[in-house]
């Protein structure tokens, strides 16, 4: 593997830094095998991989959802837009239990 440029600049949201909101200016290494020439591109921990939004957002978003915030209220507050939010209220998944009667 050779190192071989950089993906576009991604800007990831992040949570506030002092009460203004925080844009991290992300740049990824591409590297290329000397072989069969394909391009890999590194990974970070900060992102899920091929996602534009940061883990700690996404967690926060789960949090705000869970003390009844609407979602342009979550979006508002974490500077993403309301799309964003409604995708990751739909991945919640409930989980009912069948095993006895409700009282």
């Amino acid at each position: 593997m050779i190192k071989y440029d950089f993906q576009k600049e991604s800007k990831i949201p992040i949570l506030d830094a002092q009460g203004m909101p925080t844009v991290l200016k992300l740049k990824k290494r591409r590297f290329q095998c000397k072989s069969c020439r394909r391009v890999s591109v590194a990974e970070t921990t900060l992102v899920q991989k091929k996602h534009q939004i940061s883990k700690t957002v996404l967690l926060k978003i789960t949090e705000l959802h869970t003390d009844k915030l609407t979602n342009s209220d979550i979006a508002k507050r974490l500077h993403i837009s309301v799309s964003a939010v409604q995708r990751k209220l739909e991945q919640f998944t409930f989980r009912e239990d069948f095993s006895k009667l409700p009282n």
